[in-house]
C-alpha cells in the first residue's frame, strides 16, 4: 500500500485526532502528542467484519433450525405411518 494513504483516529489517551498511515492498521502506534500507545484501528472496517461474522452465525443457526425442523417433521410422519399401520392391522 502507498505511504500516502492515511485515515484519522483519535488517541484514546489524550483524545487528539491523529493522521495514521493505513499501512499501520492493526499495529501498535504511539501518539506524537502524549506518547500514549494504542492499536491502529478503523471502526468502519471492524464493523464490516463484525457484520459478516454475525451474518455467518445467523446463516448457520438458520440452517441448523431448518435441519431440526425437517428431522422433526420426518419423525412425526414416521410416527403417523406407524399408527396407521397398527390401526390397519387391528381392523383386519
Amino acid at each position: 500500500m502507498s505511504d500516502s494513504v492515511y485515515y484519522h483516529q483519535g488517541c484514546p489517551v489524550c483524545g487528539r485526532m491523529l493522521r495514521i498511515g493505513v499501512r499501520l492498521l492493526g499495529q501498535r502506534v504511539y501518539c506524537q502528542h502524549c506518547g500514549g500507545g494504542f492499536r491502529a484501528t478503523d471502526v468502519a472496517l471492524e464493523d464490516v467484519g463484525a457484520t459478516r461474522v454475525i451474518e455467518h452465525l445467523q446463516e448457520d443457526r438458520i440452517e441448523t433450525l431448518l435441519d431440526l425442523a425437517a428431522e422433526s417433521i420426518s419423525d412425526s410422519l414416521k410416527c403417523e405411518q406407524s399408527l396407521e399401520e397398527d390401526t390397519t392391522h387391528k381392523v383386519v
